[in-house]
């Protein structure tokens, strides 16, 4: 028998009242507003992080470029190197004295020129490194003590082209690298820096280790499938040919054997399960030959654990990403499973597997991430970084448990162990967080104020003498808290998922692109925002520049100063009036830095190390290369295969749990899009075949835009006020789902169209204002609002700037169980919203993000306030929704707007009518 009722946490008490007391999990942080605190003298202050927790860093911590994802020390342990995008720091151990490469000062250039990926090494001469060149398929090879590139390395050639440079080691007297675009283990002699050998790797190598006597290689592969071109499709007719729409789901018998569309053969990705997918191969370097091909960890369509809460079907490959090879074991972490593979090096076979329990509260729930390893000289302990969870975890190899838990900063990447094995070494990609990058008595910092450059890494020098029980009480008392919680049953929203039955029906979950609270909501009193920073609020003055082309060679200038100058302009009304009108919070973070990461996470999907290290690295995508892997996929705003978590997210919970819903625009946006105004059917096409998570593809709207700034909202609201129309407010209408997700993208805006109704940037967060609040004039008026929850938030908050932290972004809450005119304070983050839907569908939680996350009850009233929403229109000088909608030659009929939707479609009312008039003669 399953154990749904309360998803794992204990019932404490009940009353003679019926009032039932439940024991519930949220982060520490729920109270607080985000901050950076990093201590004093180098030693770690605590930070609150976006998601709610704490990170408070052990050892001695400095901050360091973000993104630190190529980790290496000297022979003697006195210097490190950690590689970032575009970007080289080389640290003295013994100091923790930096040096950036490049400087901010522009005096250091830089060796990789804007491109590096995971590979970093350096010679027993203590000075001479090799770096990953990333997406220009080159090594560079430079000089840390002169600060200056020596020479390079180009690992096209040979047949080969398009290369793309993964991890890389020394092996003595050569070189040893990993080329993703065309999956293949390059051999180069350092002597003549010539390619001595070039081996067949499975799909998107990424992880490379040799055994100690360094006659074998371990290849670990993260990729999952090679995606091939759309058939048809050339560069000059691409227009043309492009699918409309994916051709399948994931992992089905369609992605996997083909399909006919649109008359022509949609070729399948063949099996998951391929050798070649999500495995580790071993290579035998005295003849070049792959020895073995294991598949580590849990493979798709498996079935999960006793662990787990929920027994279920495994989506997700293991993503095996990191080797650390042993005198007779090798170590392998699977990302996606929380667990690491032991691979016995001798007989060439898999010999275990230690699953990283952590803590009986959490270890039903996937959240660790491990990533980066390390193994002592004695082979006894594995240091592991836990990418999700801020920690490093130290396993006893003789007993396969995890000892303890060391505490890092925001997503630790990397470990290494110093000579003497007294210190560990920790890089993490998010460091402390981001913190403010504007408003009052901001400064700016010399790294920028972009989300991505105010947000550092850091780097940690662990004494290893520390008291681990300490070490583990604190990682955990970071991550969350047992929180009683009293449940008389009247909120709204329930402590915990199938505890009772809500009054909430049916919810509607529209996300939106790229703002921050400060510039939309600063100006709201009730709130603490920053009025100075709200140029997308009410009644603000917007500046411009006039664009001149000089005769025919095209050639455009902006006219210097503010050209043009309007004032008292309400941009965002609608936007400024839900929040008023009924609830929102101030107090709320996108988990994400852009869209990549965003998508992700609104749809229950914790990145993986795949994910974080691709958003870190430029990747030229090019569907005609020759290199498979030059065809890989780097959705910003979709989920592919090799980023699915073990048992899936959102679309996966609802499926399983037997809970209705229904897609308009979510994951639309895969690697290539060609995104033009008149792709309205899914707002994008795709030259190369990229399925869709096959839960999503069920049930996703085949004519409503998703991600497309070359579409009008309002065409968009037009399709979902169709479509809502004609499925469920029809004479034949069917069940509204219990969920509907809906994509209003408009307010990640883009660059003006004078001609088509966008003279500013702000026309475009006009209309997205507009459409959300023509969303809520509608649904409001719809027999479905009596029952009706609808959560308005932001993919990522990386357009704008706010006053509290970079992260802090949009959540509004409308419908008749909302408070009106309330503001949260409590600490919010997407986990924070998929923890209120699965408490009110009775899903059972996903990962530890949803069951750690702050319960957002006082948000909900139990007296029902059923007055509709009333849209209002920006300001016409910003923004003319007739305009906007002229290309498609549609009439924007504010009054039809105003009267609300039709509850009856008119033409079954059309067909009807004739009937009734044929059979009265």
């Amino acid at each position: 028998m399953k154990l749904y009722l309360l998803t794992g946490l204990a019932l404490l008490a009940g009353s003679a009242f019926g009032q039932k007391t439940y024991r519930t999990l949220q982060v520490p942080g729920r109270a607080d507003y985000c901050r950076i605190d990093t201590g004093r003298n180098r030693l770690a202050g605590r930070a609150v992080l976006p998601s709610g927790r704490y990170v408070t860093p052990a050892g001695q911590t400095i901050r360091i470029t973000n993104d630190p994802f190529g980790l290496t020390l000297s022979p003697d342990g006195t210097k490190a190197l950690t590689l970032h995008d575009g970007v080289l720091t080389v640290i003295n151990t013994a100091t923790l004295a930096t040096v950036r490469v490049p400087d901010y000062a522009g005096t250091i250039p830089s060796p990789v020129q804007g491109a590096t990926f995971l590979g970093v090494a350096l010679a027993p001469d203590h000075k001479t490194a090799y770096l990953s060149n990333g997406d220009k398929g080159r090594v560079i090879i430079f000089d840390t003590e002169t600060l200056r590139t020596t020479d390079s390395i180009d690992l096209n050639g040979n047949g080969y082209t398009d290369s793309f440079t993964s991890d890389l080691l020394l092996n003595g007297r050569e070189l040893l690298a990993l080329d993703r675009a065309n999956f293949r283990l390059v051999r180069i002699d350092l002597a003549t820096k010539r390619i001595t050998a070039s081996i067949p790797t499975g799909r998107q190598p990424f992880g490379l280790a040799l055994t100690p006597d360094r006659k074998q290689a371990f290849v670990a592969n993260v990729g999952l499938y090679a995606y091939p071109l759309v058939p048809g499709v050339t560069p000059t007719n691409k227009d043309t040919m492009m699918l409309q729409f994916p051709a399948y789901g994931a992992h089905t018998k369609e992605s996997r054997e083909g399909v006919e569309r649109d008359g022509r053969r949609i070729p399948g990705l063949g099996s998951p399960l391929a050798d070649e997918a999500m495995s580790v191969w071993l290579i035998d370097l005295a003849t070049n030959r792959v020895t073995a091909k294991l598949k580590t960890g849990l493979q798709i369509g498996e079935r999960t654990g006793a662990r787990m809460i929920e027994e279920a079907e495994v989506v997700g490959g293991s993503s095996p990403n990191s080797v650390v090879v042993g005198s007779r074991y090798a170590y392998v972490s699977n990302a996606t499973n929380d667990n690491i593979s032991i691979i016995d090096h001798r007989s060439r076979k898999l010999a275990g597997t230690i699953s990283l329990r952590v803590d009986p509260k959490l270890d039903r729930y996937r959240g660790l991430m491990p990533f980066g390893l390390t193994l002592t000289n004695d082979e006894k302990t594995l240091y592991v970084a836990l990418l999700a969870f801020n920690a490093v975890a130290v396993v006893d190899l003789p007993t396969r448990t995890v000892r303890g838990l060391i505490p890092t900063g925001w997503g630790p990447t990397r470990v290494a162990l110093s000579p003497d094995e007294k210190t560990l070494y920790v890089t993490s990609a998010r460091g402390y967080g981001a913190g403010p990058n504007g408003g009052a008595g901001f400064v700016k910092p010399p790294q920028g104020t972009y989300i991505g450059d105010i947000q550092l890494g850091t780097f940690q020098a662990i004494d290893l003498r520390a008291d681990l029980p300490a070490l583990t009480r604190q990682v955990l008392a970071n991550t969350y808290q047992t929180v009683a919680v009293a449940d008389p049953g009247r909120n709204p929203l329930p402590v915990l998922p199938r505890t009772r039955p809500s009054p909430i029906k049916h919810i509607v979950y529209i996300t939106k692109e790229n703002r921050t609270y400060d510039e939309v909501l600063g100006q709201l009193r009730a709130g603490k925002g920053d009025s100075t920073l709200a140029r997308f609020g009410t009644g603000v003055t917007v500046r411009s520049r006039i664009t001149t082309t000089r005769g025919n060679s095209g050639r455009t200038t902006d006219q210097p100063g503010d050209s043009v100058r309007i004032t008292s302009a309400d941009i965002m009304p609608n936007h400024a009036r839900l929040a008023s009108q009924f609830g929102f919070s101030d107090n709320f973070y996108c988990d994400s830095d852009a869209s990549i990461h965003g998508h992700h996470w609104m749809m229950g999907t914790i990145p993986n190390e795949w994910v974080e290290a691709n958003a870190a690295s430029a990747g030229r995508f090019d569907p005609f290369s020759k290199a498979p892997g030059r065809r890989f996929p780097k959705s910003s705003g979709a989920i592919d295969p090799e980023d699915y978590n073990e048992i899936g997210g959102l679309w996966e919970a609802l499926e399983r749990s037997k809970v209705s819903f229904y897609n308009f625009g979510q994951v639309n946006e895969y690697a290539g899009n060609y995104e033009e105004q008149f792709d309205t059917l899914f707002g994008a096409a795709h030259p190369v075949v990229f399925p869709m998570p096959a839960a999503a593809f069920r049930h996703t709207s085949r004519n409503f835009a998703g991600y497309n700034t070359n579409i009008p909202d309002q065409f968009r609201m037009d399709q979902f006020e169709r479509e809502f129309t004609a499925k469920w407010l029809g004479k034949k209408r069917a069940p509204l789902p219990q969920l509907l997700t809906v994509m209003l993208p408009n307010d990640h805006g883009s660059g003006p169209r004078p001609d088509e109704g966008y003279p500013y940037l702000h026309s475009y967060m006009a209309d997205n204002d507009l459409a959300l609040g023509r969303m809520l004039h509608f649904l409001s008026r719809t027999p479905y609002w009596k029952n009706m929850l609808v959560i308005v938030t932001e993919d990522d908050p990386q357009g704008g700037v706010d006053h509290i932290d970079a992260h802090r972004s949009l959540l509004m809450l409308a419908g008749p169980y909302v408070k009106r005119g309330y503001v949260s304070h409590t600490h919010a983050n997407f986990g924070s919203i998929l923890k209120m839907i699965y408490n009110l569908l009775s899903v059972p939680y996903v990962n530890q993000y949803d069951a750690t996350a702050s319960l957002l009850q006082d948000f909900f009233t139990d007296k029902p306030d059923l007055r509709p929403y009333t849209a209002v229109l920006p300001d016409a000088r910003i923004f003319d929704p007739q305009e906007a909608m002229k290309p498609y030659k549609k009439n924007f009929d504010w009054r039809k707007i105003q009267r609300g939707p039709e509850m009856d479609d008119r033409a079954d009312q059309r067909a009807d009518h004739y009937r009734q008039q044929t059979e009265g003669r």
